[in-house]
């Protein structure tokens, strides 16, 4: 049996404009949670601790 199936140009249309979409409200989202609030500008960076990292010799 040889079966073929081609999607209707109107719902290639449809499914573009939901992919453009869905691609907009992504970045917008992540653009969104990237801008820093009015408590995160008060806020002081602390470092703690120091780090040290050593490798052990190759040769």
């Amino acid at each position: 049996m040889n079966a073929s199936f081609a999607t209707p140009t109107a719902t290639r249309i449809a499914a573009f404009g939901a992919a453009i979409l869905t691609s907009a409200v992504v970045l917008g989202a992540t653009v969104l949670g990237m801008q820093s609030g009015s408590q995160a500008a008060d806020l002081q960076l602390v470092a703690l601790d120091r780090v040290v990292v050593t490798s052990p010799a190759v040769n």
